[in-house]
């Protein structure tokens, strides 16, 4: 986490170092990402860096955590207590926030996608317990689901949790590949309409395989 003397700077030039350093990890996994050009691009001396993060793992683990606030902001306005909706369309939310979140921060999910699929310096024994987390979400979804009758109570709800967080994790780079969305985002800074028409239509069709299969 940074150092007190980050707090300290002026807002536009910790935001800038911040956007660099984005910039730098969105592009490059942890072990190719390079200080040298977050430094050169900020426009500051590679020292002063060390003297607002002890060092590149500090200032990585930073932005980890920014991609899981922003995430977690975005999840906290979506699903207020007092909105309970039913499991499918809670589903259906969920995949949207993921997507929104796809869309609005680009780079922050790219990030985010890296640090569990690059070589990253997160111990591979956390990693699976921010996995076996996200599972045990899906887990208690799905048991709510079988409470109300929505869900067959036959369903294995960790087999169906380990389904479903399989596909939200792959779900981004698909409809990036799909939508060429990455491309438009730097050129315009958001999806087209057409884009977001077809990014609804995949996502309805992901909700749809799920809850009802695939058999004629």
């Amino acid at each position: 986490m940074p150092l007190q003397t980050f707090d300290n700077l002026p807002e536009d030039k910790r935001q800038r170092i911040i956007d660099c350093a984005v910039d730098e990890f969105a592009q490059h996994d942890y072990a190719s990402a390079s200080i040298s050009k977050i430094v050169a691009k900020a426009g500051i001396a590679k020292g002063s860096l060390y003297q607002y993060f002890n060092d590149k793992t500090d200032l990585y683990t930073y932005l980890l955590d920014l991609v899981s606030q922003t995430k977690a902001k975005m999840m906290a306005k979506a699903f207020r207590q007092e909105n309970r909706m039913p499991f499918f369309e809670s589903l259906l939310a969920l995949f949207s926030v993921m997507a929104s979140f796809e869309l609005q921060y680009p780079k922050l999910a790219k990030i985010g996608y890296k640090a569990t699929s690059g070589k990253s310096p997160l111990p591979e024994d956390l990693l699976i317990k921010g996995k076996q987390a996200t599972i045990q979400y899906f887990v208690t979804l799905i048991n709510q689901g079988k409470a109300t009758g929505e869900i067959r109570p036959d369903i294995d709800a960790e087999i169906a949790a380990f389904i479903f967080v399989s596909a939200l994790s792959e779900m981004g780079n698909f409809v990036s590949m799909k939508t060429g969305i990455d491309k438009n985002i730097e050129d315009s800074g958001k999806p087209t309409p057409a884009q977001l028409s077809e990014i609804e239509r995949l996502y309805q069709q992901v909700i749809m395989i799920l809850k009802n299969g695939i058999a004629n």
